[in-house]
């Protein structure tokens, strides 16, 4: 497994773009409150980021990606963010008021990428010099 940014195609500079970005939003505040807060780890968002693991597996060992799989875990990772941010609804004096947070945004928009990647990648043909002979 090694990380060959400049070969990878959009698709691929995309999946790994993007799980960076939900890894870094679990830092961020999930849910904002005003005087609470708490962030992706607190919210336990981690759990999510076991959606990834397929994509950037196959990402890391260049080898073809089952896309019907590759989008159901990245489909998953969007609707899951957006019932979580559902979630984040409270009452607060007779009024609904959503105290989701930065990082929770975030995370969707990283799992929207993640959809994009997935669609759009492509697999590095590594050629075996011995079929070349």
């Amino acid at each position: 497994m090694k990380i060959n940014f400049k070969e990878w195609s959009f698709g691929g500079k995309l999946i790994f773009i993007s799980a960076i970005i939900a890894i870094l939003s679990l830092f961020m505040s999930w849910v904002d409150a005003g005087i609470v807060r708490a962030s992706g780890f607190q919210q336990q968002g981690y759990i999510f980021l076991v959606l990834y693991i397929y994509p950037i597996f196959k990402l890391l060992k260049g080898v073809k990606m089952n896309k019907l799989i590759g989008l159901i875990c990245s489909i998953l990772s969007v609707i899951s963010g957006i019932v979580f941010l559902n979630t984040k609804n409270v009452d607060l004096f007779g009024s609904t008021v959503n105290a989701a947070g930065t990082g929770l945004y975030l995370f969707i928009i990283a799992s929207i990428m993640l959809t994009i990647g997935v669609i759009k990648y492509k697999a590095n043909q590594v050629e075996d010099i011995d079929s070349l002979i």
